[in-house]
């Protein structure tokens, strides 16, 4: 991931390793609930408004992945909600499943609501924004072949050593041509000092480049079409 400087103690690995021991916690009670809550205070809570649909993606991913490594059985698509909640303490959090994802909003005026009104946003936009669960998204590189290769873990490497995750048999790639990099924003490239340069939609790129859905990527005279679904 990348570092990143946030106005709460509250950090996303520490979200994510309490929703993994939860379903470890829960693996003899198989199916295991798909939908889960995590409450904080509204001041933790507006620190992360800026990144909640990666944040959340990033959730709904790594308890995916988990799951199928571990061959937990799940009853529906993991899903995540953020929800305020003044009776935690400041810096910490609570994470719960629910059978289904609910909105909680506090009403103007209330003493919670006069509470909040020095977090960074208002509790109730916090509400209405970080709200909404977001389902579990898919992410592959198709080559020109037609082949789909899912993108899976932190990074994965591209070029023609047989230790890369996606090798192309093209003397015009590296040996270790470009990364592919998972973190709270989403996929991103980045060239390992190749030989012919990696672009992105025609355009050489520098340095770390994050990627959208569509995006067509070269690797010398190799080319793939990035993917989300």
């Amino acid at each position: 991931m990348f570092a990143r400087a946030y106005a709460t103690s509250i950090r996303p690995i520490s979200l994510g390793r309490q929703l993994i021991g939860l379903l470890d916690a829960s693996a003899d009670h198989q199916p295991l609930s798909g939908s889960y809550v995590i409450r904080m205070q509204s001041s933790d809570l507006a620190a992360f408004v800026d990144v909640k649909a990666h944040l959340i993606r990033e959730l709904v991913i790594a308890a995916t992945q988990h799951c199928e490594k571990q061959g937990y059985e799940y009853n529906e698509p993991f899903s995540v909600v953020l929800e305020d909640d003044e009776a935690i303490k400041a810096g910490t959090f609570q994470i719960l499943p629910q059978l289904t994802p609910k909105i909680t909003t506090q009403p103007v005026g209330s003493a919670s609501a006069s509470a909040s009104a020095t977090s960074a946003r208002p509790i109730e936009e916090v509400a209405e924004i970080v709200s909404t669960p977001v389902t579990a998204i898919n992410a592959a590189l198709v080559l020109s072949t037609g082949q789909r290769i899912n993108l899976s873990g932190e990074n994965m490497k591209i070029g023609r050593h047989a230790t890369c995750s996606v090798i192309f048999a093209d003397s015009n790639v590296s040996r270790e041509h470009a990364q592919l990099i998972n973190s709270i924003d989403g996929w991103s490239i980045v060239d390992l000092g190749s030989t012919n340069g990696t672009k992105v939609n025609g355009v050489k790129i520098a340095g770390q480049k994050l990627l959208m859905t569509g995006d067509e990527l070269a690797f010398g005279t190799s080319t793939a079409r990035f993917e989300v679904s």
